[in-house]
């Protein structure tokens, strides 16, 4: 299925977009948000997977998935490609969130809590070794092959709909039990549990997603002004674009993976997240020096250690409600969650290319004004530094509470 997925993710898309249908850089805002707010259909998408099997959701959700790989690769180039090529991968992204959601739910059943994070990691090692393969070689080819672009998209659903087939035939351990649960919570309206009560009653969980918020907000604001440099300011090739947007950032993150892992095992996720933050630091504070610079080797410094925090990150951010969460509220937690991921990526990723390029006289924003350019990744870094003190204070307090069973270093 990664095979498939790559070929939608925002740093391909985006290349592909800037490159042969030179879109306008808000395109590029909408190309970066997609994968973020398509996560505000989440909750909906625990809702309809409550009291059903998760993995025949799931096995749906990648189907639809595939098939809008297809519609890409059936599509000729042009305005109308670029419209099919955008609105697909949008389309694709929340689908993709309804995996994530019932993903996590499998996820939580089949591991314990203290093998927890290693297992998902193993899992998210190789979907991240198919990611760089696949990305890598994408560049290359078009670069040689400009035509090359539905081959592509073919031989991704192809191999998606093989790793498809081997996904059908994951079991899930106590799912019958879990599946009890969940018609009882959605059928008694004592029990059930939303959006907002989560929010108003578990308030170290809505500490924690305030600097989610933040942390999230920080990273997403700065992808799409990273596509438009590289793409259009410093007219980079497929290969060099697709690596720094893509390849980097996922292959240093399945080396650094197997250490976080062992890490976020052993502590709780707020110290996890308040060390990691500064690792977002750096990383945004070393793309604003590659951009002033229009350095590649900084931006390949910069993109490295992202990856590194990526590596990270991407596991605090499937596992981490998990330390808040009853058992029978995963799914519910989980969407909350994944919904406020998408309501940050609403909005971050336009505020982010209109921070950086400005906008023009007779637009849709009064006047005209040039922006602020590489200084948005400084902004980024300042929002990440808020953020990881607040991990930090919620840490602490939650410690001085007894709140915090896990062993912590």
């Amino acid at each position: 299925m990664p095979a498939a997925l790559v070929l939608l993710e925002g740093g391909v898309v985006g290349v592909i977009a800037a490159k042969i249908y030179q879109v306008e850089p808000l395109t590029l805002a909408l190309i970066s948000a997609a994968p973020m707010f398509a996560n505000l259909s989440s909750f909906f998408w625990s809702r309809l997977s409550a009291g059903r099997s998760k993995v025949a959701v799931a096995c749906v959700l990648q189907a639809l998935i595939i098939a809008c790989v297809v519609s890409v690769a059936l599509v000729p180039s042009g305005a109308f490609g670029a419209a099919v090529l955008v609105s697909s991968m949008i389309a694709s992204r929340v689908l993709l969130a309804g995996v994530v959601t019932v993903r996590s739910v499998i996820w939580s059943l089949n591991f314990a809590r203290n093998q927890r994070a290693r297992a998902t990691s193993q899992l998210q090692m190789i979907n991240a070794i198919v990611t760089v393969i696949i990305s890598s070689a994408i560049g290359p080819l078009l670069d040689m092959y400009p035509d090359s672009l539905a081959w592509i998209y073919w031989s991704g659903a192809l191999i998606g709909g093989l790793g498809l087939t081997l996904f059908a035939q994951v079991r899930v351990v106590g799912e019958a039990r879990q599946r009890v649960r969940e018609r009882q919570q959605r059928r008694s309206p004592v029990r059930s549990i939303g959006f907002i009560q989560i929010l108003k009653t578990d308030r170290w969980f809505r500490w924690y997603q305030i600097n989610m918020f933040g942390a999230g907000f920080s990273n997403m604001l700065i992808e799409a002004p990273l596509i438009f440099i590289i793409t259009r300011q410093m007219q980079a090739s497929y290969t060099v674009s697709i690596m720094l947007t893509m390849v980097i950032p996922f292959a240093v993150s399945l080396i650094s993976m197997p250490l976080w892992a062992n890490y976020l095992d052993r502590v709780h996720v707020a110290q996890f997240r308040s060390r990691q933050s500064v690792l977002w630091i750096l990383a945004q504070l070393l793309t604003m020096l590659g951009a002033m610079l229009e350095s590649l080797v900084w931006l390949v410094i910069a993109r490295t250690i992202m990856g590194i925090a990526r590596g990270g990150g991407s596991l605090a951010w499937q596992l981490g409600h998990n330390d808040f969460a009853r058992q029978d509220q995963l799914g519910a937690y989980m969407g909350l969650h994944v919904t406020l991921t998408g309501l940050r990526g609403a909005i971050a990723p336009f505020l982010g290319i209109l921070l950086y390029a400005g906008w023009q006289q007779g637009g849709l924003l009064p006047g005209a004004w040039e922006g602020i350019g590489p200084w948005v990744f400084g902004a980024a870094g300042i929002v990440s530094g808020l953020s990881g003190w607040g991990f930090y204070g919620l840490y602490r307090a939650m410690k001085r509470e007894g709140r915090i069973t896990l062993r912590v270093s």
